[in-house]
C-alpha cells in the first residue's frame, strides 16, 4: 500500500518487472515479474449523488439484486456500486442486470392501471 508505480519494465514482448516509489522512504525498489494487474483506484466519484441515492460509507452506489438503487427507476451498475469484487468483468454482467432490471421496471411502470 505504500508503493508508488513509477515504470513498468518489458522486453518488447512481455512484462519483466516494475520499478516502485515507497512512499514512505522514498526509496525505489525493482521487482522482477511476468505481468502486472492495473488498477485505477479505489474511491468511486459518487460526490455528485450525494442527497440523491443512499450511498455507502465508502461513497458507492447501494443497489438491490437487480441493480436498483435507493431512488425508484435509477439503476446502477460496476465499480462505482456496492457489489463486491470490483473487476472489469464482473462490472460488464452487473451492467446486463441492471439494464435489465431497468427494462423490467419500465414495462411494469408504464402499463395503464
Amino acid at each position: 500500500t505504500s508503493a508508488l508505480t513509477s515504470e513498468v519494465k518489458g522486453d518488447g514482448q512481455k512484462v519483466t518487472g516494475l520499478i516502485y516509489k515507497d512512499r514512505n522512504s522514498s526509496e525505489f525498489h525493482s521487482l522482477e515479474l511476468e505481468g502486472i494487474f492495473v488498477q485505477i483506484g479505489l474511491v468511486p466519484n459518487t460526490d455528485w449523488l450525494k442527497g440523491t441515492v443512499e450511498l455507502s460509507p465508502r461513497g458507492e452506489i447501494v443497489v438491490d439484486a437487480r441493480g436498483q438503487t435507493s431512488l425508484p427507476g435509477i439503476f446502477a451498475a460496476g465499480d462505482v456500486t456496492t457489489v463486491p469484487y470490483k473487476q472489469i468483468v464482473i462490472a460488464v454482467g452487473e451492467g446486463a442486470k441492471a439494464s435489465l432490471g431497468a427494462f423490467d421496471h419500465l414495462i411494469r411502470s408504464s402499463v395503464p392501471a
